[in-house]
């Protein structure tokens, strides 16, 4: 678990945070095709971490997404700890 005080959250909560970074993922990619669906992103957990959704690809990954009311922010784990990007994002 990449927090300790992070937890599961309900599928229907996991979907709808999918969904959404799928969404930010297409609109960041240079072509729509580069970009990503909800159904590519099925495997990957999502945690609540405060008032943040933490969106971790499956294997190992060197990025890691927060969704919050604000928006979506990327960050290397290697450079950087959950606490650190989540006080960044705020």
């Amino acid at each position: 678990m990449p927090h300790a005080v992070s937890h599961a959250v309900p599928d229907e909560v996991a979907d709808a945070a999918r969904a959404r970074l799928a969404e930010w993922l297409t609109a960041q990619a240079p072509e729509p095709e580069l970009g990503a669906t909800p159904e590519e992103l099925a495997g990957w957990v999502v945690y609540q971490v405060q008032e943040y959704l933490l969106v971790v690809p499956p294997g190992y990954a060197n990025l890691l997404f927060l969704i919050g009311a604000h928006g979506i922010v990327s960050f290397a784990p290697s450079e950087r700890t959950v606490a650190d990007a989540m006080a960044a994002a705020r």
